[in-house]
């Protein structure tokens, strides 16, 4: 039978183990979580360029409209 300190053992050569097979994904995840993170940045920039684009421009149509008396 198998005592705490021989399982204590066991499982820390299979977090040895993992940590070795894990780390070049560890690394890719950062890769990607950094491009994910510049890509909602230039979302946000985008969005919010549009929606003052969009603001301007409704500001403008209303006053034609009103000019025009539409």
């Amino acid at each position: 039978m198998l005592t705490k300190t021989d399982l204590q053992l066991i499982g820390s050569v299979v977090d040895e183990k993992l940590d070795i097979k894990l780390a070049p994904i560890k690394k890719d995840l950062t890769d990607v979580k950094k491009r994910v993170r510049k890509i909602e940045k230039t979302v946000d920039l985008i969005t919010k360029n549009y929606d003052e684009g969009d603001t301007k421009l409704s500001r403008r149509v209303t006053k034609i409209e009103e000019h025009l008396q539409i």
